[in-house]
């Protein structure tokens, strides 16, 4: 079994760190009107969808080549919702002329947004605490 690290993730080319995502956060919640309903509803799915994803995720590199064959499928579908979402949050605060330039940070990449719903997990984690 491999350990890995941050130091490991960094040396991804094509990644989200904890610092950009930082950005992505601040900049998508000036864009937002958080008071929204609307938004607060694509929000707290984006919450629940990047919970499911972080542990799925978690867990991805001990599982054997056929659990995740088995699993596939859910992660791509859990995938989806958060890139609906953001989608959404996005298309909220465009309707409200609101820069949306945070959204182009993802580069249109899953794997990007993927590592972005990885970061709200963990803050939405430690703030559990």
């Amino acid at each position: 079994m491999q350990i890995f690290t941050y130091n490991d993730f960094l040396k991804d080319k094509e990644i989200v760190t904890f610092e950009q995502a930082e950005i992505i956060l601040d900049e998508l919640i000036k864009s937002s009107n958080i008071y929204d309903p609307e938004f607060q509803a694509y929000w707290k799915e984006l919450i629940e969808y990047s919970a499911k994803y972080a542990e799925m995720r978690g867990k991805w590199r001990i599982l054997t080549k056929k659990e995740q064959d088995t699993l596939d499928e859910t992660r791509t579908n859990i995938h989806n919702r958060i890139r609906d979402n953001l989608i959404s949050i996005r298309g909220l605060a465009q309707i409200n002329n609101k820069d949306t330039s945070w959204f182009d940070k993802f580069h249109n990449d899953r794997k990007r947004m993927g590592d972005f719903a990885n970061y709200i997990n963990y803050i939405y984690a430690v703030n559990s605490r």
